[in-house]
């Protein structure tokens, strides 16, 4: 007797032994929901009807569940949309020249460190103080009486012994005059737009400062 006449004569088809079993839900939705609630007042007890508060509040749950349920597709809708808007902004910025917020620029080899100060008010007499990545004070440069707004500067790394200054990071400050510091902001060349691999956020790709925020550029020039 082959395996086919031993099902056969215990009383199963071959289809019965190869089925794959259903797949079991543990979460409850809101048809589900519906049938149990009209299986609930058809087989309810004459002498004991449902309350109609809790009828009521049976209703409020159902309702609430597919209030949730809308709220998420609509969120996740908006999310999507979001993050398309903001990819598309960012893949428009390739190529150009932004200012991200921070004191520390990079001096390239064989070219200027470029950046900006952003003046809250006119400046009597601007001036830049640039660190080395050691702390140590290597050049001040004045830029006398700025006004309000993005002031624009670049230093060629030459230092007052006439030697030039080593590539690499530097911290620049600025001081309108007053003593106290404003902000800088470090510019760099756009040259390309990641989107992160769960499809939320949005980096460039800065020359000389590698990946940087949407949210951090401060200025498209």
């Amino acid at each position: 007797m082959n395996a086919a006449d031993s099902l056969t004569a215990a009383g199963l088809r071959s289809s019965d032994t190869l089925a794959p079993p259903k797949e079991r839900r543990t979460v409850l939705n809101q048809e589900d929901f519906m049938t149990l609630l009209s299986t609930q007042l058809k087989f309810q007890d004459p002498s004991k009807p449902m309350e109609a508060n809790e009828m009521v509040a049976q209703m409020a749950q159902l309702s609430m569940m597919t209030g949730i349920s809308d709220l998420k597709d609509q969120l996740a809708g908006l999310s999507q949309s979001l993050t398309s808007s903001r990819a598309s902004q960012a893949a428009q910025l390739v190529g150009r020249e932004v200012l991200l917020d921070g004191e520390a620029m990079l001096l390239p080899l064989g070219g200027p460190l470029t950046g900006a100060v952003n003046l809250p008010a006119n400046a009597a007499d601007l001036k830049l103080s640039i660190y080395d990545p050691a702390g140590r004070l290597v050049r001040q440069v004045t830029l006398g009486p700025q006004p309000a707004g993005i002031v624009r500067f670049a230093w060629d790394g030459s230092l007052p012994d006439g030697t030039n200054a080593a590539p690499g990071q530097y911290r620049v400050f600025a001081d309108p005059g007053t003593g106290e510091s404003v902000p800088t902001l470090a510019a760099g060349r756009v040259d390309s737009v990641l989107l992160g691999s769960d499809g939320q956020g949005v980096q460039l790709v800065v020359d000389g400062y590698g990946l940087t925020d949407l949210g951090a550029v401060k200025q498209v020039m």
